[in-house]
């Protein structure tokens, strides 16, 4: 939705046209990232998507059986939807990692897709253009990365490998040195996971609004066909790295 401004604020979202939600949003304060006054249209668009999520698999459970339907329905759409990021998980962990982690990813990618989809609906804003938004998943990704691997290296192996390949007295220099490298490399990847995802998704839906702005009635078809691939694909590149992440983690010790 095009953001208009008024003497007060500015519109971005039809929950910004609410005066409660200007006033919470201004009691509350600045973010802790970013530094902005917290925008409360993105908390209650969350609640949106993650409400229609709720649904949507209420539904399909109720639906489910042991027969193949051809039919596009809540199940199917959940079913297609988890074989992919499970395929995907395969090909890099393997068939018994890839099933151990698809709660936490398939979780993850459920929940990025239904809020980066919020950006096809008129009037709402997508969640994931918000710092605070895409940070979170970010976080349980470094989290569990680091959890995994002390799990399953141990505390002393798994994070030896911040002193780099070469551990003996004589490598003393390049270990030291290899120490800042590392931390600035693992710090490095929820920055670049939320950034990433941030940065796609709100260039999307800027972009979306200037020219539905100059053009509303002739591309609005082709540019919501353009913002659900974006959609996909940016569920799918967030869902690849932490993969990647959680399977370097697992696998840095057979190296």
């Amino acid at each position: 939705m095009i953001a208009l401004a008024s003497s007060d604020h500015t519109i971005h979202s039809w929950f910004d046209l609410i005066p409660a939600t200007q006033e919470l949003g201004a009691h509350l304060g600045l973010s802790w990232l970013g530094g902005k006054t917290v925008t409360v249209a993105h908390v209650l668009t969350t609640l949106v998507a993650i409400t229609l999520l709720i649904i949507l698999v209420i539904k399909a459970r109720k639906s489910f059986t042991a027969h193949f339907d051809q039919r596009l329905n809540a199940r199917t759409f959940f079913e297609l939807l988890l074989d992919a990021i499970l395929n995907m998980m395969t090909e890099q962990m393997g068939r018994k990692h890839a099933e151990r982690f698809l709660p936490l990813i398939g979780t993850l990618a459920l929940f990025i897709f239904f809020c980066n989809a919020m950006a096809l609906l008129p009037g709402l804003l997508p969640p994931t253009d918000n710092l605070n938004t895409t940070a979170a998943p970010a976080l349980i990704i470094f989290v569990t990365t680091h959890v995994v691997g002390v799990r399953e290296h141990g505390f002393l192996n798994y994070f030896g490998h911040f002193l780099g390949p070469v551990r003996k007295w004589y490598a003393l220099p390049l270990m030291l040195l290899m120490i800042p490298i590392e931390l600035i490399g693992h710090l490095a990847r929820p920055l670049s996971l939320s950034l990433r995802l941030l940065g796609n998704m709100f260039g999307d839906h800027a972009v979306l609004a200037i020219f539905l702005g100059i053009l509303p009635f002739v591309l609005p078809l082709p540019l919501i066909v353009l913002g659900m691939i974006v959609v996909v694909v940016q569920t799918m590149v967030f869902c690849i790295l932490s993969v990647i992440y959680i399977s370097m983690a697992i696998a840095h010790e057979d190296h």
